[in-house]
């Protein structure tokens, strides 16, 4: 039996940014467009949108704390799925002045299949049909605001996909983005491992590759984009068995697809991956836990208006006197000067 609202549980984390160069292309995008056209018709009732409806509040929410008092009236939603940032948009559209929402997505039928749900009160909402390796349907310097949830850890380029937001934003215009991290499913993954090196003695790959923890802030930085910042959040959720476990990431759209995937798993692989799974990873209610490792992510492009480190060489104090003063005593309030930021 499928839940339709499993408990999430959430721990928070912080992690350190590293530059990334571009991957190569390890998804199958007609295998992705093909599992978001399932969803569209087979999942009509949505009873497996709860993950993505949680992570689309939790990113939204954030445009609430960047700044409060700046409004930003054109936004767009890159990789809309079902339009799950439009369903939570209705108090922070009225808060931050949103009028126009575009909404960008790869498979049509899944772009429309909620269409006439959940539309914020006073936001025009328009439907286009967009893949990572077309550019943005958008003149440059013409967006204030750019959402990203759930999509972007299917993206091959990456740094691209970066630029070309960094090109549609207006200075000062800010891009907000979640997706999955490295973590994600690493239960799944594990007794997959287990259950494959004693049957066959070695691995295949069963859950896509995600980008790892220190990458995505060097990403958004040498795409152009200016104070960038990225968090993370651990979420828990509790199935009943691998088998509910799998439909429902069936469901969200997130099972593999990469090129070298395989397409058939031996049953009795699946079987001792489900006992190891069972044995390793269960709560004190014998239900399984499957974590999702969600990445948050903000960059501003540059504007005068923003602050900004000052030179090398700028400050007013030699490092030697400084070093000197701490020698010989603490420092007296107010006596360090230069540094920072203007």
């Amino acid at each position: 039996m499928a839940l339709t609202s499993p408990r999430i549980h959430v721990r928070n984390g912080i992690f350190c940014a590293r530059r990334m160069s571009s991957q190569a292309s390890v998804f199958d995008n007609k295998v992705k467009k093909a599992h978001r056209d399932r969803i569209a018709t087979v999942y009509q009732h949505g009873n497996y949108d709860y993950l993505r409806d949680e992570i689309a509040s939790r990113l939204v929410d954030r445009l609430n704390d960047v700044s409060p008092s700046k409004k930003f009236p054109v936004a767009v939603d890159l990789g809309a799925f079902s339009g799950h940032v439009r369903k939570t948009l209705e108090y922070t559209a009225k808060n931050k002045g949103i009028s126009k929402l575009h909404q960008l997505e790869q498979s049509e039928m899944l772009l429309n299949r909620d269409k006439h749900q959940n539309h914020p009160d006073g936001v025009d909402v328009s439907y286009s049909v967009w893949d990572e390796d077309q550019k943005l349907p958008f003149d440059t310097d013409s967006i204030d605001v750019v959402f990203s949830s759930m999509a972007l850890h299917w993206i091959n380029d990456l740094p691209g996909v970066f630029k070309e937001v960094h090109r549609v934003l207006k200075p000062d215009g800010v891009f907000l983005g979640a997706m999955l991290g490295g973590a994600t499913l690493q239960e799944l993954r594990s007794s997959f491992a287990v259950a494959e090196q004693e049957r066959k003695g070695g691995l295949s790959p069963h859950v896509s590759p995600f980008v790892r923890d220190g990458e995505i802030g060097g990403l958004i930085q040498a795409a152009g984009f200016n104070l960038p910042t990225a968090d993370s959040d651990l979420l828990t959720v509790k199935y009943p068995d691998i088998f509910t476990m799998m439909e429902h990431l069936r469901g969200m759209g997130e099972t593999n697809a990469t090129k070298i995937r395989q397409n058939y798993t031996p049953i009795d692989t699946f079987i001792a991956a489900a006992a190891a799974y069972q044995e390793l990873y269960t709560d004190d209610d014998d239900l399984l836990e499957a974590t999702f490792h969600v990445l948050y992510l903000i960059g501003w492009k540059p504007h005068e208006s923003q602050q900004t480190p000052d030179e090398r060489g700028s400050g007013s104090t030699r490092l030697s006197a400084t070093l000197a003063e701490l020698a010989s005593g603490p420092l007296n309030p107010g006596s360090f000067s230069g540094g920072g930021t203007k």
